[in-house]
């Protein structure tokens, strides 16, 4: 086995190769060899240097390492520090060894440019046609969070989904509360347009419900009918008395209204709150997904 820099007539290798492997993560569409033709297409969140590194066996891809170093922050959500990132890692199951060498040669890759630490998998670095919003590396993927692990990397972040397939707004009665909720088609953060649900006791916020439509590019039609609640918010003072059911009601009517049929929530893997809220309302657990990070030594 070799590990080589890509090229451009690696292309159909480095797709089949990554198909098989994010098949096993839920609402992961195949795509074609033209997003590795070109790593400008598979741009999200800014790097100022990257690489794909190939794993190569008979002149066969048997797998491959997408790394980066990551650009100076410009948003409240880019990793700070311009630490090294690696975008995505695919190797067949059964092959640990190839996914070892391309860690390896990702972490020399990047000690070469004297960055000290490596996040992986992050979801604001994976491929834009890679899985759900916030969505990490799926524990679907089963061989994968291991090998991280097996190698030194510590869970970084971690989110977990929830889906309503054929969803039906649940009737949720409006709280013992003075609240006021208004909805307004506008832009949801850098996702694109969506439904705002707010509550308001007098000019104050006390309550809010993002929602937005997903599959809005025309490479992802299999979630052209989804919505997913990008957030979900309560003033401390008032959780617990049901206006978060209210507002998260309101939000699945609206998006029912606009023409969805299906609907995704996420929360931190460890807001066992939310996670009881979401089941017992009608949500089920769809998967967990991982962000790792590892200090890399010298050499």
């Amino acid at each position: 086995m070799e590990i080589v820099s890509s090229q451009p007539q690696m292309a159909p290798g480095l797709a089949r190769c990554y198909n098989e492997m994010a098949a096993a993560a839920p609402y992961c569409a195949p795509v074609g060899e033209e997003w590795f033709r070109d790593l400008g297409r598979l741009a999200r969140a800014p790097c100022r240097e990257e690489s794909v590194l190939v794993a190569q066996e008979g002149g066969e891809v048997v797998g491959f390492v997408h790394v980066a170093v990551a650009a100076p922050a410009t948003e409240d959500w880019h990793l700070k520090g311009e630490p090294g990132v690696i975008r995505f890692l695919a190797y067949r199951p059964g092959q640990r060894s190839a996914g070892k060498a391309l860690l390896e040669a990702a972490e020399g890759w990047l000690r070469e440019r004297g960055r000290r630490e490596v996040v992986a998998g992050h979801c604001d670095y994976l491929y834009p046609f890679y899985y759900l919003p916030f969505g990490h590396i799926s524990e679907r993927i089963s061989h994968l969070p291991p090998l991280f692990g097996l190698l030194g990397y510590a869970i970084f972040e971690s989110e977990v989904f929830f889906d309503w397939p054929d969803f039906e707004p649940p009737m949720a009665a409006k709280p013992d509360l003075k609240v006021e909720l208004t909805a307004t088609h506008e832009q949801i953060g850098t996702f694109g347009p969506g439904i705002a649900v707010r509550a308001k006791q007098g000019k104050r916020q006390v309550g809010e419900c993002l929602m937005m439509r997903l599959g809005r590019d025309s490479w992802r039609p299999e979630l052209a009918d989804w919505c997913f609640c990008e957030s979900l918010q309560v003033s401390e003072p008032l959780q617990g008395r049901g206006l978060g059911k209210h507002l998260l009601a309101a939000g699945l009517v609206k998006m029912r209204e606009a023409g969805a049929r299906h609907a995704m929530i996420s929360t931190d893997w460890n807001n066992y709150r939310a996670y009881l809220f979401y089941t017992n309302f009608g949500y089920r657990f769809l998967d967990r997904s991982f962000a790792f990070r590892k200090r890399l030594g010298r050499r």
